[in-house]
């Protein structure tokens, strides 16, 4: 199991997609109440947007491997059992999912804040709400001796196939 982890729109997404097409990785899906956002969201890209009833269905059936809440919404992960998984976390699912699944692989993608306010900005991000979502949450992010680092610097396809073989050498 990988466990890729680092703030939005630092690269996690594409990494993980990589790895499912190229490498046969299964990304579990993660679910929100939050309505998409009018720059880039619809159902299937990076969430699967539904109703608080069935969030909370969900929830209250063991179908989440975790849940937590932001800006008055709603987002949780679903389960998945096999020891091929991608997780594409923040630094707090990543406590959690390590308390699961202890031998699981942590991936600490790494870029710079000038790629991560281009993205943003070519999102419709812009003023206020472009530096808050630069910020949030550096507090929480810290990375461990247990992490490897992926230096996004590099061909996304090449990256992934060398963090394959450093997953491979442990």
């Amino acid at each position: 199991m990988i466990i890729i982890v680092w703030k939005s729109w630092g690269g996690k997404s594409t990494l993980s997609k990589e790895l499912e097409e190229s490498h046969w990785y299964n990304i579990p899906y993660n679910v929100t109440t939050r309505q998409p956002r009018e720059y880039d969201d619809f159902d299937y890209s990076e969430y699967r947007f539904v109703s608080k009833e069935h969030f909370d269905y969900l929830k209250e059936n063991w179908r989440l491997l975790n849940h937590t809440e932001f800006d008055w919404n709603q987002y949780g992960t679903t389960w998945i059992f096999d020891d091929k998984t991608v997780f594409v976390v923040d630094q707090s699912w990543r406590e959690d999912l390590l308390k699961l699944f202890p031998a699981a692989h942590t991936v600490w993608v790494e870029v710079s804040t000038f790629t991560r306010r281009k993205r943003l900005f070519a999102r419709g991000l812009e003023g206020e709400a472009l530096e808050n979502r630069i910020d949030w949450p550096s507090e929480q992010m810290r990375p461990s001796k247990t992490c490897l680092i992926f230096d996004w610097t590099q061909d996304v396809k090449e990256g992934a196939k060398n963090l394959i073989s450093l997953i491979e050498k442990q």
